[in-house]
């Protein structure tokens, strides 16, 4: 019987001493419990204004993006046009270019028609005056 008592004795010293370290234990695992709890609340309480927030940025966003790409057409458009101008521009300075080059190179012509005009103007003026 004494092995009994010594090993009953040494098992209530035992449960002894795990009751004195798990009763801090256990109350750090409640204070800790409690500022969680805290921690929730106020994070709840911030959390809903800022999702809120959050929400109406998100559709702000939203409606400027409808709005740029319902004018993404119309800058196409523009684009486009701005081309076929500048295709246009192109061309009436290739016509000026032609029509300069003639009239550069018609009044050489028309200033040698000019002297055989005349040239030809004084020989008939001395045949008849002759």
């Amino acid at each position: 019987m004494l092995f009994l008592e010594i090993t009953s004795a040494v098992t209530a010293l035992t449960l002894v001493v795990l009751a004195f370290c798990l009763i801090p234990v256990l109350l750090e695992l409640k204070q800790t419990a409690i500022s969680l709890r805290t921690f929730s609340d106020t994070l709840q309480l911030e959390l809903k204004p800022l999702i809120k927030d959050l929400r109406d940025t998100v559709a702000d966003v939203k409606v400027v993006t409808n709005s740029a790409a319902a004018n993404a057409d119309g800058i196409n458009l523009f684009m486009e046009e701005l081309g076929h101008a500048g295709h246009n521009i192109r061309m009436i300075n290739r016509v000026i270019g032609v029509a300069s080059t003639i009239v550069s190179g018609s009044s050489s012509w028309l200033t040698g028609a000019r002297v055989a005009g005349q040239f030809i103007a004084d020989r008939l003026l001395k045949k008849k005056g002759g």
